[in-house]
């Protein structure tokens, strides 16, 4: 079962480094991110519970004391915060992430063709060679 790892800090460029050191640190899927306001940016991953641990301290350590920072763990997180997380940003939709959902929908494009009268094709033809009709 995968688990749930939340970083939030201060700026966008602090949130980027956390991203990239908890990404190297363990092996974690970075699943989106969301800006809360007043420059607070939190980002989300997603793996097993003792990588989540890794990543998180890891990327808790690179941000600094410049910059705070809180973190949260979800060892089994329910599915309604999943469902209520597939809001956030850089999260794919679900019908990307479901290739059998999305042929469901898809519509085959008709073609129609509109007959041309007469006068209409005379018109084309003197503009073709510049003429005014």
């Amino acid at each position: 079962m995968k688990s749930l790892g939340v970083i939030e800090t201060q700026g966008f460029v602090a949130a980027i480094q956390a991203v990239d050191a908890a990404c190297k640190a363990a092996s974690v899927v970075c699943i989106g991110y969301r800006k809360v306001g007043a420059g607070l940016v939190s980002v989300y991953f997603e793996g097993e519970i003792s990588a989540i641990h890794t990543a998180i301290a890891r990327g808790c350590a690179v941000t600094g004391i410049n910059h705070p920072v809180n973190s949260l763990v979800i060892a089994r997180p329910e599915p309604a915060v999943i469902d209520t997380l597939s809001t956030i940003k850089g999260r794919p939709t679900t019908a990307a992430r479901s290739p059998a959902a999305a042929a469901d929908v898809a519509v085959e494009p008709k073609s129609v063709q509109v007959p041309i009268t007469q006068a209409e094709e005379g018109k084309s033809t003197a503009l073709k060679k510049g003429k005014k009709a």
